[in-house]
């Protein structure tokens, strides 16, 4: 026991010094654009960035500097008003940002049990001590679930309709995991939980949807802009052929791995090991695409900016000012949103693979000892719900987007 004690803690005081001196939360965002409205703020060689009309000749433009108007011209369109300046998030940027310190403390948190349960199922020991994983994965998914928790609640980071509609998610994702749980496992979904515990685990699916509402709802509007499903041909906001792609397989993973659970699918003996794999595979494509989601998020103001820079003659846009500031200043809250539901999938699914009893070695555990099985099902089925339940969400507001019942803006 006590071997496996030094290596656990060997490898959590290797992870955290890795991650400490590479600053991995701040090298993971470091290099994208994000935009700000700088008014008479100009560059160092004295230019401005100015979003032109199409069709405009940059040399028959007057220079883009606030002038004085008289009372007869206020309806005139002022260029100095349509500018928008281009930065690259440095480590020096990032700590501005708001809720920075929860995304660095979530980062840290997550790569530390992430890597300590990598190394231990590649890695396995002839005596595993499971329990000291398991404090590591009980303590990081708390941390993202408290933190998602408080940044649902947040008034400024989602409209009051996202709330009231996450609710409702929340209660029809309730009833449907007690359904599942109760009456299709195991003859249609593959999963073992006593009935004692399935209204708890029915709870927590249910506030879990819940608090994953407004982020799919996020990941589909980067999906959206990030493969130009608009058209607009603009390369200042979708992505590259490669981003694109990405982007693709992640949605199609997400929508493939948790239909492995349902038979005949899941008749296969073989398979229950290898639709573990597909599902933090799932996972990991969200990890991949996380760069290009957060790019997505940042660029999406510019879109509305260009909507309604050109939607009329006198355009207003103060709204447009107004979401490139909040855009900017909430990054850190998005990237927490798009990082937490892929960790959650890998902690909760390594969990349940983890070798050994999950209460082994921990003083006057009792009854526990029991519970270690039926604890590694029930994480499984809730990483499998947090990958089915964020793919629903998320196709479904791209059929909305497809319908046109749903817009960004």
């Amino acid at each position: 026991m006590l071997s496996g004690i030094f290596f656990h803690a060997a490898i959590s005081f290797t992870a955290a010094i890795l991650a400490y001196f590479l600053n991995l939360p701040v090298l993971t965002l470091q290099g994208l654009h994000t935009y700000i409205h700088p008014d008479s703020i100009a560059a160092a060689d004295g230019t401005k960035a100015l979003l032109r009309r199409p069709g405009a000749i940059a040399s028959s433009l007057p220079d883009p500097k606030r002038r004085s108007r008289s009372k007869d011209s206020r309806l005139a369109f002022d260029e100095s008003k349509a500018q928008l300046f281009r930065l690259r998030l440095a480590d020096s940027l990032l700590p501005s940002r708001l809720f920075f310190a929860t995304y660095r403390s979530s980062f840290l948190s997550s790569f530390i049990s992430l890597f300590n349960i990598s190394i231990c199922i590649l890695f396995p020991l002839s005596d595993p001590f499971a329990a000291i994983p398991f404090a590591a994965v009980l303590i990081s998914a708390s941390h993202l679930l408290i933190s998602l928790l408080f940044l649902s609640l947040e008034r400024s980071a989602s409209r009051f309709s996202e709330r009231r509609l996450s609710l409702l998610s929340a209660l029809i994702s309730f009833l449907l995991a007690f359904i599942i749980l109760i009456r299709l496992s195991p003859s249609v979904f593959d999963f073992r939980i006593p009935g004692a515990v399935s209204p708890a685990v029915a709870c927590l699916a249910g506030f879990l949807v819940g608090i994953l509402f407004t982020p799919a709802a996020r990941a589909a509007r980067s999906f959206w802009l990030g493969t130009d499903q608009l058209r607009w041909n603009l390369s200042v906001i979708s992505c590259g052929t490669f981003g694109r792609v990405l982007l693709y397989t992640s949605v199609i993973l997400s929508f493939v791995s948790p239909l492995l659970w349902v038979k005949p699918l899941a008749l296969a003996e073989r398979f229950e090991d290898w639709r573990v794999w597909a599902l933090a595979a799932a996972a990991g494509s969200q990890l991949l695409v996380l760069r290009s989601n957060v790019q997505m998020y940042l660029n999406e103001p510019v879109m509305c900016w260009y909507q309604r820079l050109h939607s009329s003659r006198v355009p207003d846009l103060d709204y447009g000012r107004a979401k490139v500031f909040l855009h900017n200043h909430y990054v850190c809250l998005a990237v927490i949103q798009f990082f937490a539901s892929p960790v959650l999938v890998l902690l909760l699914a390594g969990l349940s693979q983890m070798r050994g009893n999950l209460f082994g070695g921990i003083p006057f555990a009792g009854g526990l000892m029991k519970c270690s099985d039926i604890v590694k099902e029930m994480a499984l089925f809730i990483a499998w719900w947090i990958m089915f339940g964020q793919s629903v969400l998320m196709l479904l507001f791209l059929s909305l987007h497809r319908c046109g019942f749903v817009f960004v803006s």
